[in-house]
């Protein structure tokens, strides 16, 4: 399985941002992946065009890349605090290109996870952890990038790799309104809230049967009762009809109806132009304790059932798993 180009902006206020991305064909000057026959059985790849490519499948069997480009894609443009809002930390320089190699350039056994650490500062949180889902059809959580916790305050560019490693995000970008709908909500959440208090969760569940692909990543966001208000507000959503993103067209972030869950739910798709018609279909469950997010990227090849219609059906299977472990 592969995604079809979907690139996830790391920080929204570096000009030059890491992208995690999903790519089908290699671009020119990337690292080859090694032989087939040089791999022992299970084994992993990590490089700039395949993070997840187990030996026995190489070439086909990949996950969600880990770097499609170095400053390949501008991020949205830096975006002032408003008074009052939390103070943000330092951010860290974007790597060098030998440091970037160097991240990309893993080769894990199966079932070893990603050494990216967990850059959090708030402590264990097993309730938030368990209400992530593990299984889904066919797709389970990647042995690579497991579920995982980030209790903030963190800084903000370790913890926009280590979540953007489970959570895909569209290549396109446009007001920073927009950004919680095409970069995610956890994105706005390190931007803008990124004190004690606020815990971010986030897995990737992927199939690795090629007849029946999938690849979705979910996340859980705790936090003041504000700021889960603030990122669930739909409003001046028709600010995002001109969105646009560096070799990845223009598009618009659509909304859906779907059947209600929690408090309040709704969908929308990421439309795009040219060969992606859609980047991304997202839905979102606002409840008085937490967020949900389920995020289905444009994939190649397609799951059985359209992203449309299996979004509600992943989104009801999070709920309830997170009512369980939080109601």
């Amino acid at each position: 399985m592969r995604i079809t180009r979907c690139s996830v902006v790391l920080s929204a206020a570096v000009s030059l941002s890491l992208a995690v991305a999903a790519c089908g064909v290699r671009g020119a000057g990337t690292s080859p992946a090694p032989p087939e026959s040089s791999m022992p059985p299970g084994t992993v790849v990590v490089d700039k065009d395949q993070v997840l490519t187990r030996g026995e499948e190489a070439g086909e069997g990949s996950a969600q890349a880990l770097f499609d480009a170095i400053a390949a894609a501008a991020s949205p443009e830096p975006v002032s605090p408003a008074p009052g809002s939390p103070e943000r930390h330092e951010e860290r320089p974007d790597p060098t290109p030998s440091e970037s190699e160097e991240l990309m350039g893993w080769a894990l056994e199966e079932g070893e996870p990603i050494p990216v650490p967990n850059p959090g500062t708030g402590g264990a949180n097993p309730r938030l952890l368990s209400a992530l889902l593990t299984d889904f059809g066919p797709a389970h959580e990647s042995d690579a990038t497991p579920g995982a916790v980030v209790g903030l305050p963190a800084p903000v560019g370790d913890a926009s790799l280590f979540i953007g490693l489970r959570m895909m995000s569209s290549p396109l970008h446009g007001p920073s309104l927009c950004e919680k709908w095409t970069s995610g909500m956890w994105t706005v959440v390190l931007r803008d809230f990124d004190r004690r208090g606020a815990w971010i969760a986030a897995t990737q569940l992927q199939a690795r049967r090629r007849a029946d692909p999938l690849v979705f990543g979910e996340s859980v966001i705790t936090g003041p009762a504000a700021m889960l208000e603030h990122l669930a507000d739909t409003r001046r959503v028709e600010s995002c009809l001109k969105l646009k993103g560096a070799r990845a067209g223009t598009g618009a972030v659509e909304p859906f109806p779907v059947p209600p869950l929690g408090t309040r739910s709704f969908a929308f798709r990421i439309t795009g132009s040219g060969d992606v018609p859609v980047w991304q279909w997202v839905e979102v469950v606002q409840t008085p304790r937490y967020l949900l997010e389920i995020r289905i990227p444009n994939q190649f090849p397609e799951p059985r059932t359209d992203p449309a219609v299996l979004l509600p059906r992943i989104a009801e299977a999070a709920y309830a798993r997170a009512e369980a472990a939080l109601g």
